[in-house]
C-alpha cells in the first residue's frame, strides 16, 4: 500500500472506530515535545461564509468542489488529516440534556450509525497530492472549522474531502466542567 492509501485507510478506520462510546484514541494534535508548528501552512486567515453542512456536502458527487463546515471529531496524529461531523449532531455536554460522558468528543450519547452518517474524513494535501505532515495543526477536537476542497472516494467507496489550502477555525468550545482535553 502507498502511504497515501494507508492514511486514507487509517482515517476510515478511525471514523468507524470512534462511533462507539469511549473508544476514542484521538488527541488534540498537540505536541508535548515542543516541535515546530506547521499551523501557518494549514490555517486560513478568512472564513468561508458560503460553507454548507456535512450532510449537504456528502450529497455531492466525487470530483465536486465543496465548501463545508463541521466540528472536528477525530484526528490522525502527525498529519493534517481528521474527521469532521455535522453540527446537527450535538457533542456530549453541548445540549440541554447532558449525558455525563467523560469524553464529549466521542459523541457517545448519539447512535453510532448517526455519528458515522454525519461524519466526513478530511485530508489537507500538498501540491504533489500527499497529506501534509504536521507536528501540531492548531486545531483540536470539537473545534468548528470551515474548509474548501474536492470530494474524492477511498478504495472502499466512501467519500473524503481533499483540501489543498487548509481550514478556518470558526469556534473553539469550552468543555463542560470537570472535563479535560486529551493529552
Amino acid at each position: 500500500m502507498t502511504p497515501h492509501i494507508t492514511r486514507l485507510a487509517l482515517v476510515a478506520v478511525l471514523t468507524l472506530s470512534l462511533a462507539a462510546c469511549g473508544g476514542d484514541k484521538a488527541t488534540d494534535g498537540g505536541d508535548s515535545s515542543g516541535g515546530a508548528s506547521a499551523s501557518a501552512t494549514v490555517l486560513l486567515a478568512a472564513d468561508m461564509p458560503d460553507a454548507v453542512n456535512v450532510f449537504s456536502a456528502k450529497k455531492k458527487a466525487e470530483g465536486d468542489e465543496v465548501v463545508v463546515f463541521g466540528r472536528v471529531r477525530a484526528e490522525v496524529d502527525g498529519s493534517a488529516a481528521f474527521t469532521i461531523i455535522d453540527t446537527a449532531i450535538e457533542y456530549c455536554g453541548q445540549g440541554a440534556e447532558k449525558c455525563g460522558c467523560p469524553t464529549p468528543w466521542d459523541y457517545c450519547c448519539e447512535e453510532g450509525k448517526d455519528v458515522v452518517e454525519a461524519s466526513l474524513p478530511v485530508e489537507v494535501r500538498d501540491t504533489q497530492g500527499e497529506v501534509i505532515d504536521v507536528t501540531t495543526s492548531d486545531v483540536r477536537l470539537l473545534d468548528l472549522v470551515a474548509l474548501k476542497g474536492t470530494l474524492a472516494k477511498t478504495e472502499s467507496g466512501d467519500l473524503i474531502l481533499v483540501v489543498s489550502d487548509g481550514w478556518f477555525r470558526r469556534d473553539r468550545p469550552t468543555l463542560p466542567e470537570g472535563i479535560q482535553w486529551p493529552e
